[in-house]
């Protein structure tokens, strides 16, 4: 059976019309905002809640933080980071969040919400899910160290060193540092400690994957 979202409403979007394939024989649907805009999105991005407007939503988040005088700080660039990564899959770090399910809470897409919650950005400190595999929430996040954040991140299964990124390569016998980054896997280097490995790998993670 073929799908047919004419007429279905994804949170701003109606669907109007049908208007053909692209590239990657995704069906491409012409929608209408609440706001009186047209856009066409693919089907998948409709049905997964990953397109919501025309685009007006984002501009409406920044027009408050920016009716707030915050646009320009910290607390505001943590939020905005918070929220693309989960929402946005042309985010850097989109396949570490919303792509494994990671929501940032309904109250915190408006920012004087989260700022209500999370009050100033410590200088030096970086948003923290106490619970890994839940979303951001107040009662789940908390400003912390990169040293501290580091010890909450996953770690895989075959990973014998207990330090996320880092594992030991027996032809060199020493500890081997990497990061995924843009869903590739990135080499850092090796290492004769683990202490050394995890410094790199922490570096690392400051210049790729900002909060």
């Amino acid at each position: 059976m073929k799908l047919n979202l004419i007429g279905q409403k994804f949170e701003r979007l109606t669907v109007i019309e049908k208007v053909g394939i692209n590239n990657r024989r995704c069906v491409l649907w012409k929608c209408l905002c609440d706001c009186g805009n047209f856009i066409v999105v693919i089907s998948s991005k409709l049905r997964a809640g990953r397109t919501k407007s025309c685009g007006c939503l984002n501009k409406e988040r920044i027009r408050d933080a920016i009716i707030h005088g915050m646009g320009g700080t910290p607390i505001y660039q943590t939020w905005a980071n918070m929220v693309h990564r989960c929402t946005n899959p042309d985010d850097i770090g989109y396949s570490y969040y919303g792509g494994r399910g990671i929501t940032v809470c309904d109250r915190w897409l408006k920012f004087e919400n989260f700022f209500a919650d999370m009050g100033i950005k410590p200088k030096g400190l970086t948003i923290e899910r106490k619970d890994n595999d839940l979303g951001y929430f107040k009662e789940n996040c908390c400003w912390a160290s990169m040293s501290d954040q580091s010890k909450n991140k996953r770690i895989q299964k075959n990973n014998k060193t207990g330090v996320t990124g880092i594992c030991w390569h027996p032809q060199t016998k020493k500890y081997q540092a990497s990061i995924r980054v843009n869903g590739k896997q990135k080499y850092i280097g090796l290492f004769v400690s683990l202490e050394q490995a995890a410094e790199a790998r922490k570096q690392a993670e400051q210049k790729y994957w900002t909060t």
